[in-house]
C-alpha cells in the first residue's frame, strides 16, 4: 500500500500576516501603559512615520496637509496621557487655501457658487443685458501644486451690436446709412413701388431688431408680386373679402347655397406661392334625411293577422289583429286580478254542481232500492200464502 499523503502546508506568504497580528497582541499585552496609534484628520497629517504603540508622555506632531495652511494659535500636537488615550485635538488649525479674490466684471457680475474662494469651489459670470460675455463662464478654484489658483482668466463683458442687415431686391430698409447697431435697435423693411400693374408684397417680418450673440432677430424679408386666381366655389358664394384682385394674405370666406354642405375650409388665404391656402372648398348636395317612420306591415301578413283574429268575419271590414297584453311576457296585465277572481267562482260553482249532482244522485238510488225492497216483499208473503192454502 502508498503511504497516506501529507496535506499541503501553507504558503509562509499566508502565515506572515497572522504571526506579525499575534506578535502585535503580544507586543501590546506587554505594554499595557502604552496607547495606540494616533488619530487621523482631513487637513492634518503625522510630520513622522506612525508606530504601533506609544509610550505615556509620547508626543506626536501635525503638519497641515497640501492644499491647507496652518492658522496659529491651534495645536498641532498631541501627547499620549496616562489613561491611554491620545490628548483631544482636531484639525481646525489647517484651513484651506482660497484663490485670489476676482472682482465683478465691468457690466456684470461675478457670483460664488458655494460662497467661498477656497479650492474646489466655482466662480461665476453673467453680463447685464445689452452685453454678451466673452471667455469662460464658470471658473475653477484649482489646487497646483500647493497654491490655489483659478481655472482660467475672468471673461468680460462686451456691448452687443450688429453689423448692417442685409439689402434685398426691389426693397429698402430704415437707417441704411448706419455703420453699427446697438442692442435692440431694430429696422424696418419695405418695398419698392412694382413696374407693372400688380404691387410687390413684403413676404416676412417687416421689422427686425439687433439681438444677442450679435445677430438679427430674423431673416430679411423679400419683395415679389403675390397674386392668386378669383376663387370660384359651384352651388356657393363668398360673403368676405370681395375685391377683383387677390394680393398676398388676401383673406375670403365662402358659404354654401341651401341644399348643399361645404367640403374643405369655409375660409381660405393668398399665400406667398400665389396659391389659396388651405385649397378652395367644394359644395355638394346634401343627401335626403334618413325616414324614421316605422315600416308598414304587407297586404299578405295583415290578412294573415285578421284571418286568425278572433273578432274576424266573414263580411265587413276585417279588424287589425291585436294580441292581448297578456301574451307579452313581462308585460303587466290590468285585468289579470279580475281574470284571477272569475276563474276562481267558476271553479266555485262547478265542485257545488258536481256535488249537488251527486247528492241528488245518490237520493234517488237510495230511493229506488227501497221501493223495489217492499215490492219483492208482498210478492214473497202471497206466494206463501198460495202454497198453503193448497196444501189444505
Amino acid at each position: 500500500m502508498a503511504p497516506p499523503s501529507r496535506g499541503k502546508r501553507p504558503s509562509s506568504s499566508r502565515r506572515f500576516p497572522g504571526l506579525l497580528l499575534a506578535a502585535l497582541a503580544l507586543l501590546l499585552s506587554s505594554c499595557s501603559d502604552a496607547c495606540g496609534p494616533p488619530p487621523t484628520f482631513e487637513a492634518m497629517e503625522l510630520t513622522s512615520r506612525p508606530k504601533p504603540y506609544y509610550e505615556v508622555g509620547e508626543r506626536v506632531e501635525y503638519d497641515c496637509k497640501k492644499g491647507y495652511h496652518h492658522y496659529a494659535p491651534f495645536l498641532t500636537h498631541s501627547i499620549c496621557d496616562r489613561n491611554h488615550t491620545w490628548l483631544p485635538i482636531s484639525d481646525e488649525p489647517c484651513v484651506r487655501k482660497v484663490c485670489h479674490y476676482i472682482p465683478n466684471p465691468l457690466h456684470g457680475q461675478a457670483i460664488l457658487a458655494n460662497g467661498s474662494y477656497s479650492f474646489g469651489n466655482q466662480l461665476h459670470f453673467i453680463c447685464n443685458d445689452g452685453y454678451y460675455l466673452i471667455g469662460k463662464e464658470i471658473l475653477y478654484c484649482e489646487l497646483k501644486g500647493s497654491d490655489a489658483v483659478w481655472s482660467g482668466r475672468p471673461p468680460i463683458c462686451q456691448k452687443i451690436l450688429c453689423k448692417p442687415p442685409p439689402k434685398i431686391n426691389n426693397g429698402k430698409h430704415t437707417f441704411s446709412d448706419v455703420e453699427v447697431f446697438e442692442y435692440l435697435e431694430a429696422v424696418t423693411y419695405s418695398c419698392d413701388p412694382a413696374p407693372g400693374p400688380d404691387p410687390f408684397s413684403l413676404i416676412g417680418e417687416s421689422t427686425i431688431y439687433c439681438r444677442d450673440n450679435s445677430v438679427w432677430s430674423d431673416d430679411a424679408p423679400e419683395c415679389k408680386v403675390v397674386k392668386c386666381r378669383f376663387p370660384v366655389v359651384e352651388n356657393g358664394k363668398q360673403i368676405a373679402g370681395f375685391g377683383k384682385k387677390f394680393y398676398y394674405k388676401a383673406t375670403v370666406i365662402f358659404e354654401c347655397d341651401e341644399g348643399f354642405h361645404i367640403i374643405g375650409s369655409d375660409t381660405i388665404v393668398c399665400n406667398s406661392n400665389s396659391t389659396w391656402d388651405p385649397p378652395v372648398p367644394k359644395c355638394v348636395k346634401e343627401l335626403p334625411p334618413s325616414s324614421t317612420k316605422p315600416p308598414t306591415l304587407s297586404h299578405s301578413v295583415s290578412t294573415s293577422l285578421a284571418t286568425i283574429s278572433p273578432t274576424s268575419s266573414v263580411s265587413g271590414p276585417r279588424p287589425t289583429y291585436k294580441p292581448p297584453v297578456s301574451r307579452y311576457p313581462g308585460y303587466p296585465n290590468p285585468d289579470e286580478g279580475m281574470l284571477d277572481s272569475l276563474d276562481e267562482w267558476a271553479i266555485a260553482l262547478i265542485v257545488i254542481a258536481i256535488l249537488v249532482g251527486v247528492a241528488v244522485i245518490s237520493v234517488g238510488l237510495h230511493r229506488y232500492l227501497q221501493r223495489r225492497k217492499k215490492e219483492g216483499t208482498y210478492l214473497t208473503d202471497e206466494t206463501h200464502r198460495e202454497v198453503n192454502f193448497t196444501s189444505l
